[in-house]
């Protein structure tokens, strides 16, 4: 968003309200002429419904605008709101009646973030017709609670991004987001110092908390929470890249997960059972986590279809004990359908410690990807003969 200046160069902060699809989605459909005018707003009518924006309008025209445009149900709506002090304070019923399936509330990107204050009446009247709810970009220092976000009894997804200060996460009311299925918190601060709340009664599916640079006991204590909650036999999908982990947190408690995203933490060492799947494992991202050694034994499930990415680590030895057993399971399918471990970027040794792979197991080596041993010599390349001798 293009920021505003006014005679004294003095930037004017907004805060970017959108109740919709992300932008990148805008020009996939087929947009037509509204009802109604929305100026100083623009409006489209798409297939999903009206997207209305308001680009740089002050609140006193965005309640204009709604308040006098009759219709109840919109898709779409986009708001930037400007505001000279830093700080923008959304009032009670900003949409003024109407109801939106999604919302998304974004900030300007920059270094010095616009202090947002969400009234607990803000969006009363569309809490039964929201399902995605996001903020973005912004300091919720001010914010006391999320009070905000009682009775969103239909909201399934939920998102801070980027976002600094988001203790009030504490006091979410859980008791009434009752269908709440993906929860997002990624590249926020303050995620660490507060106690994660208990979110039962929902049944988490998905969980992303990427760049928060949480250490290992605080990711511990938050995956407590979620384990002893209803979500520990729902949860699907744990994402905990970006972090400032060094070991990989267990997860065993977690029956129904077959995604685990830990890439980009600074993980030396994988021990025996780090990693117990009782689920059928679609994808496991240890990328560009320092791996210099893995135990045998550590990684333990169903494999057959997994995508294990261990790319970029400093990983010297191809072990028999952590990785025939995942291999065997993958091979039992054809190569286009079967899981891959993938380990570009590796410094793998060609030495004896290869010849289980490439002497006794041909069959395997396909479902290695990019397997390079010695800085040029690809797995599939090596001779078998000549570990006669191992």
């Amino acid at each position: 968003m293009q920021l505003v200046y006014n005679s004294l160069q003095i930037i004017a902060f907004g805060i970017l309200l959108v109740v919709a699809n992300p932008l990148a989605a805008r020009d996939e459909v087929q947009r037509g002429a509204c009802p109604e005018d929305y100026s100083p707003c623009s409006c489209d009518l798409t297939s999903n419904g009206l997207e209305v924006v308001c680009a740089d309008v002050s609140l006193e025209n965005i309640h204009d605008v709604f308040y006098r445009t009759q219709s109840l149900f919109l898709y779409s709506v986009l708001l930037t709101v400007t505001s000279f002090s830093g700080t923008v304070t959304l009032p009670p019923d900003v949409l003024k009646d109407k109801r939106a399936q999604h919302i998304y509330l974004r900030c300007p990107s920059t270094s010095a973030k616009l202090n947002l204050i969400i009234d607990s009446a803000s969006f009363e009247f569309t809490r039964f017709n929201t399902t995605i709810f996001e903020i973005h970009d912004c300091d919720l220092s001010a914010q006391a609670d999320m009070d905000f976000l009682k009775g969103f009894v239909v909201l399934h997804t939920l998102s801070f991004v980027n976002t600094w200060n988001v203790d009030a996460i504490v006091s979410l009311p859980t008791n009434t987001l009752l269908a709440i299925k993906e929860l997002t918190i990624s590249r926020c601060t303050g995620l660490g110092n507060v106690v994660f709340p208990d979110l039962t009664p929902a049944r988490l599916e998905r969980l992303y908390l990427d760049g928060n640079n949480l250490n290992d006991q605080q990711v511990n204590n938050i995956l407590i929470s979620i384990g002893s909650s209803s979500s520990s036999s729902s949860l699907e999908q744990l994402s905990l890249a970006g972090n400032a982990l060094s070991k990989v947190p267990r997860i065993a408690a977690f029956s129904q997960l077959v995604t685990y995203e830990v890439s980009n933490n600074d993980i030396a060492f994988m021990s025996l059972s780090t990693l117990i799947f009782s689920s059928p494992v679609r994808f496991l991202g240890l990328k560009n986590v320092s791996l210099t050694a893995i135990e045998g034994g550590a990684f333990q499930g169903n494999y057959t279809y997994a995508q294990v990415n261990l790319e970029n680590n400093k990983l010297a030895a191809f072990r028999e004990d952590v990785f025939k057993s995942m291999l065997q399971q993958m091979t039992v399918q054809p190569p286009a359908v079967g899981g891959q471990v993938i380990v570009t970027g590796n410094p793998f040794d060609c030495g004896c410690g290869l010849a289980w792979l490439i002497r006794d197991n041909q069959p395997l080596i396909p479902s290695v990807k990019n397997g390079v041993c010695g800085g040029f010599f690809r797995f599939e390349d090596l001779n078998p003969d000549a570990y006669a001798n191992c």
